[in-house]
């Protein structure tokens, strides 16, 4: 369905590029046309005086194609922007449709790495990690305000948490694995996006101290029967603080220590981690959107809150977004030696004669 209506857009979105293409021709025209006339008579003009025989007829013809040019150049950028308004709507929903832990993500025949590709069969430990957030994250349900301030302060943790198995990534790339420079600067790049969304996520900690300071007050210097206010007949039992670790910070802690220990032993096992950071990164964003959403639709905070934990998920998309050049990156620049595992020559037994 989600896919239908997308391919709906994009002839709508097709046909739209092809009317306004054609409505800029169109008006394109009559300036050329006058242009055309101008430069006819200035070359006229210039050839009775012997100067430049043939600039009249030169420019009267660029004039005349100049509304084609146009169009085209129309067309061409509302086709291209069609094209990723497709992609961006046909990919999956992060928040609902993904792997579960343990598994690499199904091989179509629109992969473009082929139906059997180096490291497309094996697991990435930062993606299967991270997918163990995700669900932990969603299964979570913060039974008081208190422990949802402990996730808004929780939240830099976290994310710098995922940093640091990327960031680990980087330096392995750089120092310990056969692979060429520009990967360990790729890696690199994603790890600092990751870096800026842990800086973005410490702004919301002190913002929602600051926004709901009152409400604060009534549980930090509670005055004799502050419970009287309460809106329910309950009261908080007393076992949660806003100082202790959150949940996203307790589960995100995993993925740290178990890449911290993890040691790849054949490169196709680092590919298929190239290949697994964008949706590890996307799994992260999942939990912090999953945050931001309640946080509008069910905790009782500041929209400026809400605006703040968008911000840190806009930026970790972002880290998403550079991560997916990672395989394709990996594949271009090692390209021989990729080869001699999917290609090799005269079968595995002859290929292997080349081996260190």
């Amino acid at each position: 369905m989600k896919k239908g209506m997308a391919g709906v857009r994009y002839v709508l979105r097709s046909a739209a590029a092809k009317v306004a293409a054609g409505a800029v021709g169109a008006l394109a025209v009559i300036p050329g046309l006058v242009l055309r006339t101008g430069a006819a008579a200035m070359g006229g003009l210039l050839r009775l005086l012997r100067l430049a025989p043939r600039t009249g007829a030169k420019w009267g013809i660029y004039f005349t194609r100049w509304s084609l040019h146009l169009a085209k150049k129309v067309h061409t950028r509302l086709m291209t922007k069609a094209k990723k308004q497709l992609v961006a709507e046909t990919r999956p929903d992060v928040l609902t449709e993904f792997d579960e832990p343990g598994h690499t993500r199904p091989l179509t025949a629109d992969d473009p790495f082929g139906a059997d590709y180096f490291g497309g069969n094996l697991v990435s430990v930062f993606q299967t990690e991270t997918e163990a957030v995700r669900e932990a994250y969603a299964a979570y349900d913060p039974p008081m305000m208190l422990a949802v301030a402990a996730e808004y302060w929780g939240l830099p943790e976290g994310v710098t948490s995922v940093a640091e198995a990327v960031r680990q990534l980087a330096v392995n790339t750089a120092d310990k694995y056969p692979a060429d420079a520009k990967m360990a600067d790729q890696v690199a790049a994603v790890y600092a996006l990751l870096h800026q969304a842990a800086q973005k996520a410490a702004e919301v900690g002190p913002l929602f101290a600051k926004v709901h300071e009152n409400d604060l007050r009534r549980f930090e210097e509670p005055r004799p029967g502050e419970h009287m206010w309460n809106i329910l007949e309950r009261r908080p039992d007393g076992g949660f603080d806003q100082r202790e670790p959150s949940r996203f910070v307790a589960v995100a802690q995993d993925v740290a220590h178990v890449y911290a220990r993890y040691e790849p032993g054949h490169m196709n096992q680092v590919a298929a981690e190239y290949e697994g950071i964008p949706a590890g990164i996307e799994n992260i964003a999942a939990a912090v959107s999953l945050l931001q959403v309640r946080s509008n639709d069910r905790y009782p905070v500041d929209k400026a809150v809400v605006d703040a934990i968008t911000d840190v998920h806009q930026i970790l998309m972002q880290a998403a977004s550079a991560a997916q050049e990672l395989m394709p990156s990996f594949r271009r620049l090692h390209a021989p030696d990729i080869a001699r595992h999917e290609a090799p020559r005269n079968g595995e037994e002859s290929e292997a004669m080349w081996d260190v």
